[in-house]
């Protein structure tokens, strides 16, 4: 009887051994693809931000290198690339030379058109070139409508979308977080309504735009970071406050920036 129920015992052993090395090396994977995957996005995102403004500017620099008159140049300026040839611009430690002053390149030539759009010269010249594009039909439509797009993603108007609440979607009894692009009122009705983009995980980048009462939803005082980060993580990481109470239901006592945002007290008028 002992001798019959030896083998079994080993099966069973070497069955536990077993199951246990799986679960130890899944859990190392995982571990392991838990920690690398984040630096390697993160380094993906560099690169590809890296290589945009590379090629913004590279043509430029590759241009003026092989030009004629870059060799009219005096020697004392020690110019190291006079004379090279297509072959020898692309060489590993030349190429991230005139990779690297490409990108430094973009950014002050990015520098300089901000710097000229903020004076009353370049305002004017950018109204007059914004009329010209205003005349012509298809582009005028795509040229307006990116431009509000962008514009809405720096300065004062920044305030308009950087709200997070809670959506009734895809159906009246479940929740999805979203962000109000904008707060406006019922041509017909007066009612106050908000169009809220709804992204999507783990990609918020694309998304819904649905139009809502405001009292239907539920606006909370997440940041746009606590809400992209609950997003991307499938709700692990999440900020403490949280609740499905819609506006029109609120209690008063809440924490600050929970709930519709007070109206705007207009500026006083100046002397």
């Amino acid at each position: 009887m002992s001798e019959t129920a030896r083998p079994a015992e080993v099966r069973q052993r070497r069955s536990r051994v077993g199951a246990t090395i799986r679960a130890l090396v899944r859990a190392r994977v995982t571990a392991g693809l838990v920690t690398l995957l984040p630096i390697l996005i993160t380094i993906w995102v560099v690169r590809v931000i890296f290589t945009w403004l590379r090629d913004s500017s590279q043509w430029i620099v590759e241009w003026v290198l092989e030009g004629k008159w870059v060799g009219l140049l005096p020697a004392t300026w020690n110019v190291r690339w006079v004379g090279l040839t297509h072959e020898q611009l692309t060489r590993p430690a030349v190429q991230w030379t005139v990779g690297i002053f490409s990108v430094l390149l973009t950014i002050f030539v990015l520098y300089a058109v901000g710097l000229f759009a903020a004076n009353v010269f370049g305002r004017r010249l950018i109204a007059f070139l914004e009329q010209l594009l205003g005349r012509v039909p298809i582009i005028k439509t795509v040229y307006r409508g990116l431009k509000q797009v962008l514009s809405s993603f720096s300065g004062d108007q920044s305030s308009n979308y950087q709200r997070v609440a809670l959506i009734p979607f895809p159906q009246e009894r479940m929740r999805t977080v979203g962000f109000i692009t904008s707060i406006f009122h019922d041509s017909v009705t007066g009612e106050e309504l908000c169009t809220v983009f709804i992204p999507t995980t783990p990609n918020p980048t694309t998304g819904y735009l649905q139009v809502l009462r405001r009292g239907e939803i539920t606006e909370l005082n997440w940041s746009v970071e606590e809400a992209i980060r609950t997003i991307m993580s499938g709700g692990i990481l999440k900020p403490e406050f949280l609740t499905i109470v819609p506006n029109e239901a609120l209690p008063k006592n809440l924490p600050t920036g929970v709930g519709p945002s007070p109206p705007a007290v207009p500026d006083a008028p100046r002397p």
